[in-house]
């Protein structure tokens, strides 16, 4: 079992220690359909919106999200959401909540204050897509996995753990260890229905592993991706090569 005592919060920190932007400008376009949030809800939703923007910031060691216009659609009505699923021709991907590149938006189901971890997630395709066009599927996926568990807890803000993903990566691995190749070149696995769960949780533990390992690593990797540096030469410049990430990561999750 992997210990669950401040796996994640010092990372976060230690991201947050890197941006020293003083000025908080971002907007946050939040449309209700069909409903209207609780001023209270609204609140808490603008209050982990700032921490996660903030994040950003520190993460490419700039203000340039302060300045984003994030927008959000948020259905209350599942027939709705499912009815725009199918307009988009997402239906059977996503239940929950995407964003599109195409409407520079974010579409959430939201029925109670829980789904605020979808709202986190999708602003963090957004974010990330404002500083880097194409990125990779499993760090967009990964990190926007990491930051939704965002949460309010004893007046502080903190990351926890998805031992859902943790656990089950150690699961596997005592089958089959990871294969990272094969997994970074899977990209038609997105698509499937069948093997999604699986992408989604590699690219989590991904993310997790190297904030573990190293914060400052997962900026440098952002950084590197945002400059166009292939993802070969990332692993190679950052771990020695994905044979040698490889290696570490299944060790880890063992």
């Amino acid at each position: 079992m992997v210990a669950k005592l401040n796996l994640v919060k010092l990372p976060i920190i230690i991201l947050l220690l890197l941006c020293s932007f003083g000025c908080y400008s971002q907007k946050l376009a939040i449309k209700e359909i069909g409903f209207s949030l609780k001023p209270e809800e609204r609140a808490k939703i603008e209050r982990l919106a700032t921490y996660e923007v903030k994040i950003f910031n520190g993460l490419f060691k700039d203000a340039e999200n302060d300045s984003l216009t994030i927008n959000i659609n948020l259905y209350n009505k599942g027939k709705d959401f499912r009815a725009l699923l199918q307009e988009f021709g997402l239906k059977g991907l996503t239940e929950s909540g995407f964003y599109s590149p195409i409407t520079n938006q974010s579409y959430v189901l939201y029925q109670s204050v829980a789904d605020i971890e979808i709202i986190l997630h999708e602003m963090s395709h957004a974010l990330l897509r404002n500083s880097i066009r194409n990125p990779p599927r499993w760090f967009n996926e990964g990190l926007a996995e990491f930051l939704e568990s965002l949460k309010e807890e004893n007046y502080k803000i903190q990351v926890n753990a998805q031992f859902h993903y943790l656990d089950k990566m150690k699961a596997d691995n005592r089958n089959t260890p990871a294969n990272i190749t094969a997994f970074l070149n899977s990209h038609n696995s997105w698509q499937d229905k069948n093997r999604v769960h699986d992408m989604y949780t590699i690219s989590y533990c991904m993310v997790y592993y190297i904030i573990k390992q190293n914060p400052l690593l997962i900026s440098k990797m952002a950084n590197m991706m945002k400059k166009g540096i292939n993802t070969e030469q990332i692993f190679d410049t950052l771990f020695g090569g994905i044979d040698s990430f490889e290696r570490n990561f299944n060790f880890y999750y063992r």
